[in-house]
């Protein structure tokens, strides 16, 4: 007969606002991800990275809109501010793009692609589908370090939006060096 193992689970902000007994894991239940608590620190650890003894963390991360019809663009403007932030620190960033959700309508020319600070980080003068159900990844592979978290751009180069829904994705690995 096989034995049923139950672990601790809650939805992801309940766990990041407590912490368990050393070793103790958690299952978040809205993104399906593990944490492992050391007795002290709210939410734990990510089991997707390894923390070293003094600090030390690689730790593989996506950052995607969320809502189950993505981002609706902001209409009006010629850059779209996504809520898709990437946080403070280092980061490797592997690769970032889009879903379109519902088609994107206004400009008619080339999309500028990346963050605040520096708007082209991911694509410049890039002219891709923009109808629904389109989709692009652009390669990164940059180490990359920020202050504060960075909110990702869309930035129109020949108009402004009217209309449209997207969803968003940067993949990446955070790093730290050691903290003592």
């Amino acid at each position: 007969m096989s034995v049923q193992v139950q672990l601790r689970r809650d939805v992801l902000a309940n766990i990041q606002a407590n912490h368990g007994a050393q070793g103790e894991l958690f299952v978040s239940t809205d993104t399906n991800e593990i944490y492992i608590q050391d007795g002290a620190t709210n939410g734990g650890f990510p089991a997707n990275g390894r923390k070293m003894p003094f600090g030390s963390l690689a730790q593989i991360a996506v950052a995607e809109s969320a809502g189950a019809g993505g981002e609706t663009i902001t209409t009006g403007g010629t850059v779209y501010t996504s809520a898709v932030q990437l946080p403070a620190g280092y980061k490797f960033i592997i690769g970032a793009g889009w879903l379109v959700k519902a088609a994107i309508t206004g400009p008619t020319g080339t999309f500028n692609f990346g963050v605040t600070g520096s708007p082209t980080l991911f694509a410049s003068g890039q002219s891709p589908s923009l109808t629904a159900g389109s989709t692009v990844i652009y390669g990164q592979n940059q180490l990359r370090w920020d202050a504060s978290p960075v909110s990702l751009l869309l930035t129109s180069n020949t108009g402004n939006f009217t209309a449209g829904a997207i969803r968003f994705v940067v993949h990446y690995i955070l790093l730290s060096p050691p903290a003592s």
